[in-house]
C-alpha cells in the first residue's frame, strides 16, 4: 500500500499532501483553497531528488463535471472528516493506486462519468 504523508495547509496557498507509491514514484496532492470547497485539485508527480515536477491531472472544482466529481468521492465521508474536504476525497481516490499510470487512469475514470 502507498505510504501517505501528513497534509499540510498553508492559508495563503493551499494545502497538499505528499504519498509515495508502491512504485516508488511520488505524487502531490493539492488543492489551492487551502482546505475549502471550489478551487482546482491538482496531482503532479514529482521528479528526480525534488527537481519539478509533472502535471497529471487537475480538476476544476467550481465546474460541472468537477461538483459532480467531488459529490461522488464525498458522499460516503462523514461530515466534518478530511475525507469530506476535497484534498482528503482525491487523497483517498489515489492512496490504493500502485503506479502514475493506475492514478491517471482512476483520475480519467472519475470525470469521464457526466
Amino acid at each position: 500500500m502507498a505510504k501517505v504523508g501528513r497534509f499540510v495547509t498553508d492559508p495563503r496557498a493551499g494545502s497538499y499532501c505528499q504519498i509515495t507509491l508502491n512504485s516508488g514514484e511520488k505524487i502531490v496532492v493539492s488543492h489551492d483553497k487551502g482546505g475549502f470547497k471550489g478551487g482546482t485539485v491538482t496531482i503532479e508527480t514529482v521528479k528526480f531528488l525534488g527537481l519539478g515536477s509533472e502535471k497529471i491531472f487537475a480538476c476544476e472544482l467550481d465546474s460541472d463535471r468537477g461538483r459532480s466529481a467531488l459529490g461522488r468521492l464525498t458522499a460516503a465521508a462523514t461530515p466534518g472528516s478530511v475525507e469530506a474536504t476535497p484534498l482528503g476525497a482525491f487523497v483517498e481516490l489515489v492512496k490504493t493506486c500502485s503506479s502514475v499510470a493506475e492514478v491517471r487512469a482512476r483520475c480519467d475514470g472519475l470525470t469521464m462519468i457526466p
